[in-house]
């Protein structure tokens, strides 16, 4: 797919969650929370509260680890894991297969895709 340039979260690296809670800001902060820039994109890093007891460092490694995969295969990071199931790993800490598709988000497919890569990388994490 071509990019777009301006419109999708891809070309802004923001994403439609974000513009979601900027614009409740921008309203008074009313609505359910706001969502964290992309680090990959320079934008500032995720705020400490989005984190609900999951280790930043240990998110932010899961993040990198997420793009390389995402930019090997030519997909957009959402596709890999979105932040919420990278914060859930990184508070939970699996260190099994098992353990990972304990994890909301993470399924059969992307266990088998994926699931080798991200318990060695938390694995190094401990």
């Amino acid at each position: 797919m071509a990019p777009c340039g301006d419109a999708c979260d891809v070309c802004t690296g923001e994403t439609v969650a974000e513009r979601a809670a900027a614009a409740m800001l921008r309203q008074g902060g009313r609505g359910r929370g706001a969502v964290s820039r992309r680090a990959t994109t320079g934008a500032a890093a995720p705020k400490d509260y989005l984190f609900g007891g999951a280790d930043r460092g240990a998110f932010e490694e899961l993040r990198a680890v997420r793009k390389r995969l995402a930019d090997e295969a030519g997909v957009p990071a959402y596709i890999v894991f979105s932040d919420k199931v990278l914060q859930e790993m990184a508070s939970r800490r699996p260190a099994t297969p098992a353990e990972l598709l304990e994890v909301p988000g993470v399924g059969p497919a992307k266990l088998e895709r994926y699931g080798a890569v991200f318990l060695e990388a938390l694995s190094r994490l401990s």
